[in-house]
């Protein structure tokens, strides 16, 4: 498995269920628990506040259940830890967030993004039976970083894009230094996604060791 992510940058792995659904098709729906909101982000996107580490334990306990944390060493050969958890509404029907990496170096050679990078696991459930268009990923720029963002535009013309679909059991893996972009919303419409990042833990703890919230996010990934 581990070479076919590192050619491509990506996988797709068993994930989801029914209880898991019911508690995001809850949010979904603005049928919050008391103290809980959905706070704009991105235009035409809003994620859960304060945090999902306290909202639900399905959301750790899901990462246990199909042993996530074994799955993404044997992926990635790399010692991550859950570095965050997000939960976002879309209802753009433009992308909130185009072709990019989480990880780049802009035109003066400055560098923007988590250094090194990590990956994402994103789980994008297929609430109304139908499956939606929710990601593209171009396959193989994982492995390409320029010292200049400009240079991403001629892997259009070489790497081919793949389409990620809204998945009522599977949940894509990634290497974010991959350009993707976010699908845009179908018109009257709005889905949700489940997003877990990860990093190492000594990056971690270097960058935010002072973050309540991180280091809760350590620990309960740890006892998994």
């Amino acid at each position: 498995m581990y070479k076919q992510f590192y050619k491509d940058g990506f996988c797709q792995v068993n994930f989801g269920g029914e209880k898991l659904d019911q508690v995001l098709t809850k949010i979904l729906k603005n049928d919050l628990k008391d103290g809980y909101n959905l706070e704009s982000k991105y235009l035409g996107s809003y994620d859960l506040r304060p945090d999902v580490l306290s909202y639900d334990k399905i959301f750790i306990e899901s990462l246990r259940q199909y042993n996530i944390k074994k799955i993404i060493e044997e992926t990635t050969l790399k010692n991550y830890s859950l570095f965050h958890i997000q939960i976002r509404v879309v209802e753009n029907t433009n992308s909130y967030m185009d072709w990019h990496r989480d990880t780049y170096y802009d035109q003066s050679g400055e560098l923007h993004g988590k250094s090194p990078h990590g990956v994402k696991l994103i789980y994008y459930p297929e609430l109304n039976k139908e499956k939606q268009d929710r990601l593209l990923y171009l396959r193989g720029s994982n492995r390409i970083l320029f010292p200049n963002n400009l240079y991403d535009r001629g892997l259009f013309k070489i790497l081919e894009s793949k389409k990620v679909k809204s998945n009522k059991d599977k949940a894509i893996l990634f290497d974010t230094n991959g350009l993707h972009s976010v699908c845009p919303e179908t018109k009257n419409n709005k889905s949700i996604r489940l997003i877990y990042s990860f990093l190492s833990k000594k990056q971690i703890l270097d960058d935010h060791n002072d973050n309540k919230l991180h280091m809760k996010t350590i620990q309960m990934f740890e006892e998994i």
